[in-house]
């Protein structure tokens, strides 16, 4: 697989389940190669200038692209929508990332509860340990659950074991498999409206991407022009989630209707161990990079 030189979607700690803090992201962006990387941290662009500080300190040819990942609704499902170019010091989306930790920490332990309703040891220290700020989220409740002796041959925790059918990306797989909308330990949150969401970042003077919808929606088209027709920008075709066919599905309707074509690994660490910077296939790099940074968002915040 071609290592690529451009990746808008990636985390930092300032994502609850993000491993690396913005300073050692940055220096592993320099050491894969990439040139063009954003910070898509979850509901928070609070890693934007510490990176963009470390990279000027160093004087590192890396371009770096204000970016935000937002939790967000549209028709009852859970979406997530990416913005670039937006003004990272926008008061709204600090303010809706702190009403969203608040209610992660008020849920985190009806989590814990109904996970353990299954027969799943957690150690009470041991969650207190790996939380931030009194948040647990669902991959460190698999890690905490993973890592007890206690749930050594529990069934239910097979998959997400060495040679289990799940054990590529064992915390997140759980969380999917558990704690995602419609599982057993989804706990609801009401999200802003997906073109609440997309009206923001363009108000904060950016672009909206619907990222990796193949994760999000599959191959439904209907509820995809449905959401296209709220307003966005463009479409994450390239992502370490989409198969052969999901790729071509979404470049085709992004094709269809003029849309940015945007590529991202969606690199976490931990939490994600098979998902690497800057590893996906993309055959039409160079072209889909030169159309994102010449739109006039993105190209207004760095220097070409």
């Amino acid at each position: 697989m071609k290592h690529n030189l451009i990746d808008l979607h990636l985390h930092t700690n300032v994502s609850n389940d993000g491993q690396y803090s913005p300073s050692q992201l940055i220096d592993m962006c320099v050491e894969s190669g990439l040139r063009i990387v954003a910070i898509a941290d979850h509901n928070s662009s609070k890693a934007y200038h510490e990176a963009l500080e470390i990279i000027h300190q160093k004087h590192l040819n890396l371009t770096l692209i204000p970016a935000i990942e937002l939790d967000c609704q549209f028709n009852g499902i859970n979406l997530h929508i990416l913005g670039y170019g937006f003004n990272p010091n926008e008061t709204w989306f600090t303010e809706y990332g702190k009403g969203l930790e608040n209610i992660e920490r008020l849920h985190s332990q009806t989590k814990v509860d109904k996970i353990c309703s299954l027969g799943i040891h957690l150690k009470k220290e041991e969650l207190e340990k790996i939380s931030i700020n009194g948040i647990l989220t669902g991959e460190m409740i698999a890690e905490v659950a993973l890592n007890d002796p206690r749930n050594e041959h529990h069934p239910l925790l097979n998959p997400y074991r060495t040679n289990g059918n799940r054990q590529d990306n064992p915390y997140v797989n759980f969380y999917w498999d558990y704690m995602a909308q419609g599982k057993f330990a989804y706990v609801e949150v009401n999200y802003v409206s997906a073109k609440e969401a997309i009206q923001h970042i363009k108000d904060g003077g950016g672009l909206a991407v619907f990222a990796h919808p193949g994760n999000n929606i599959g191959l439904n088209e209907k509820l995809l022009d449905e959401i296209v027709a709220l307003g966005l920008d463009g479409l994450e075709v390239y992502s370490s989630y989409h198969d052969d066919k999901t790729t071509l599905f979404y470049q085709q309707k992004a094709l269809y209707y003029h849309l940015l074509l945007t590529l991202g690994s969606d690199f976490h660490g931990k939490t994600k161990p098979s998902i690497k910077l800057g590893n996906f296939d993309c055959p039409d790099e160079e072209n889909l990079t030169v159309a994102f940074l010449n739109r006039p968002e993105i190209s207004k915040v760095i220097d070409l």
